[in-house]
């Protein structure tokens, strides 16, 4: 497990040395361009979810509302 933490820290730190460069290479931003950098990793390393069912069963007709009848 420890090589893939270190792969997972070489990518971050490749990613936020390409912010650091895209932003003209600025002094003292190196925890806003890791942090940016972090996050798109693991947005981009989220596991995907299965698509959820429906609440609702496939096949039904939604329900009418109730009719009120009235007297005049």
């Amino acid at each position: 497990m420890q090589g893939a933490e270190i792969n997972r820290d070489e990518e971050i730190r490749q990613l936020a040395y390409r912010y650091w460069q895209e932003e003209g290479c600025p002094n003292g931003a190196e925890l806003q361009h890791w942090l940016k950098a972090e996050a798109i990793w693991l947005e981009e390393h989220r596991p995907r979810s299965e698509p959820s069912a429906s609440k609702s069963p496939k096949g039904r007709k939604p329900r009418k509302p109730p009719t009120v009848k009235r007297e005049l």
